[in-house]
């Protein structure tokens, strides 16, 4: 087997610091008091986010090695795929309420925010 692609090492090095942000945006909900299913909204959204980031690297190295057409497929299925689940995991969260539907969704912002980050930090490394 071949070693991790570039896809992949992108978001492997991006777990720790969603980890951290999910950590920190669950001890600010502290502040109104300890709830189980918040701590198990951020649980299940974390993971469900890193699964996904898993799913879209797969998807795009797959994509990239197809034609053009079924590569579009690929990544159009890999969208409905993963916005499908998030719905899915939404409103099985609001109808059930063990899982706080806010701790789910928030985490989804993370790897932006961490892709900001690395760039405007590699960016301030490469001009000194």
């Amino acid at each position: 087997m071949k070693g991790k692609s570039p896809l992949r090492e992108l978001v492997c090095s991006m777990l720790v610091p969603m980890a951290v942000m999910t950590l920190v945006c669950y001890g600010v909900t502290l502040f109104w008091g300890f709830d189980v299913p918040t701590l198990i909204g951020f649980a299940v959204g974390y993971g469900y986010v890193v699964a996904c980031y898993f799913y879209l690297a797969s998807s795009c190295e797959r994509a990239v090695e197809l034609d053009v057409q079924k590569g579009k497929r690929v990544m159009l299925t890999c969208f409905f795929v993963r916005f499908a689940g998030l719905f899915a995991l939404c409103a099985g969260s609001m109808l059930t309420g063990y899982v706080n539907v806010i701790g789910v969704l928030v985490p989804q912002f993370y790897p932006r925010i961490v892709l900001t980050a690395k760039e405007f930090f590699i960016n301030k490394k490469g001009s000194d």
